[in-house]
């Protein structure tokens, strides 16, 4: 019940309901975009709605990922720096309680756009199972969660927390670029959803089991 509460409260904040909403508009514009017209026959919808709903949900969950992962330590803030409730300094348990809750949240947003790639798959009948189409997402989100909790950190320990906007959409043309050069699914959510593909479910599961040994509950140092 605490989770689900942080849950509910973390999708309150302004950032994630921005987040939330440019989503669900960029999916009805794709949708309407895709969705034939006319005498058309053939409804390509579901393999342009699929891999953008994917790509902006492992796009978010990195985004959101870099930026706690990025929290200073308490050792590293300045004497008169007081933190906030809602941005506890790295590696605290509160910090650990604010990764659960953000990861939580991020499922919650994949589970609210479900409906995009459910009604543009039974009108296309893709050669992809829904099962995977469905899960796939999941795996990217709670997968680049992981990744961008490590980049934010590895960036912050190396003094460049400045090029964080820029390295999360270069880490995102980074996993295309692999893909396409490999001719094989393992790190983008692009083409990964397309098809199913068990080396990107164990990459992303790997990342996704890091996110939560990251936001595994620790009890708070005896003062």
């Amino acid at each position: 019940m605490r989770l689900l509460s942080a849950t509910a409260a973390r999708l309150g904040r302004q950032d994630m309901l921005q987040g939330l909403t440019g989503l669900l508009a960029a999916l009805c514009l794709v949708l309407v975009m895709s969705w034939p017209s006319g005498g058309a026959v053939v409804n390509d919808s579901w393999s342009v709605v699929a891999p953008v709903r994917a790509v902006l949900l492992a796009f978010g969950a990195l985004s959101w990922g870099a930026a706690v992962g990025a929290r200073p330590r308490r050792d590293e803030m300045g004497v008169a720096f007081v933190p906030t409730p809602e941005a506890p300094p790295h590696g605290e348990p509160a910090w650990r309680r604010e990764v659960a809750a953000t990861l939580a949240a991020l499922l919650a947003m994949a589970v609210i756009t479900m409906p995009f790639d459910v009604l543009s798959h039974a009108a296309a009948y893709p050669g992809t199972s829904l099962a995977w189409s469905l899960l796939a997402p999941f795996l990217a989100t709670a997968g680049y969660f992981g990744v961008g909790l490590g980049l934010g950190r590895a960036l912050r320990v190396a003094r460049l927390g400045a090029l964080l906007p820029l390295a999360v959409p270069a880490l995102i043309a980074a996993a295309a670029w692999l893909d396409v050069s490999l001719g094989a699914r393992v790190a983008s959510p692009w083409f990964a959803v397309l098809d199913v593909s068990p080396s990107f479910a164990a990459v992303m599961a790997v990342a996704a089991a890091l996110a939560a040994w990251t936001a595994r509950p620790v009890r708070e140092a005896a003062p």
